[in-house]
């Protein structure tokens, strides 16, 4: 089910080997740059698919279970994780982006460990909400197929946003950085701290060995 394969610029074609710290046959879990709290992840698709809402159905139930396994590793350290992805972003070796920071084709959500509330109808109250009681769930009934923004709350409830103008790529996570009390870490290029991944990167290690 791959779009594409190869493109330029793609940083998850060949993620972070040290900072990869849980995979299967079609996800992986790596430790993002610029995290905002310990423990923040990429949970990401090894094809390039424009969306997590764009697999398939039989993808879907693994990345469920993928991302339910990511879960309980990140809460035993640092407490619950709210899950964020904005979907079906334009492509990095397209005309319109060239211009700006190159974005990869491989479906991925950031996962933001000990922050348990994030609420699309609060932090963009223009936009159109649905709300459902999965993200397998959600697959099957939104029916928008422009770009959209996803989070999911530990009780594994959803929203689902669509997106019908101008928005940043790092939205979301500069909501988080702005309820962290942390504005300063919106964007991961100005601040990478890959002490902080390195020291999380370890800490996952010592956990998975127990």
């Amino acid at each position: 089910m791959p779009t594409t394969a190869g493109v330029f610029g793609c940083f998850l074609c060949r993620p972070e080997r040290e900072w990869t710290w849980h995979e299967s046959a079609n996800f992986r879990a790596i430790l993002g740059l610029g995290p905002i709290g310990a423990g923040y992840t990429l949970i990401a698709s090894r094809d390039h698919l424009p969306s997590m809402l764009d697999l398939d159905s039989g993808l879907a139930q693994q990345l469920d279970v993928f991302t339910s396994e990511v879960r309980r590793e990140l809460e035993k350290r640092w407490g619950p994780s709210v899950i964020a992805e904005h979907g079906r972003v334009a492509a990095c070796v397209a005309d319109a982006v060239r211009g700006h920071e190159p974005h990869c084709l491989h479906a991925h959500r950031l996962v933001f460990p000990g922050h348990s509330e994030l609420d699309l109808r609060s932090v963009a109250p223009r936009m159109k909400v649905r709300d459902f009681s999965t993200m397998l769930v959600a697959r099957r009934e939104f029916r928008w197929t422009g770009q959209y923004l996803y989070v999911e709350t530990p009780d594994r409830r959803c929203q689902l946003g669509q997106i019908e103008g101008p928005l940043p790529r790092q939205f979301l996570r500069a909501v988080v950085a702005m309820q962290q009390g942390r504005p300063d870490l919106a964007d991961w290029r100005r601040a990478p701290r890959r002490g902080e991944v390195d020291a999380a990167m370890r800490i996952l290690q010592v956990s998975q060995a127990a």
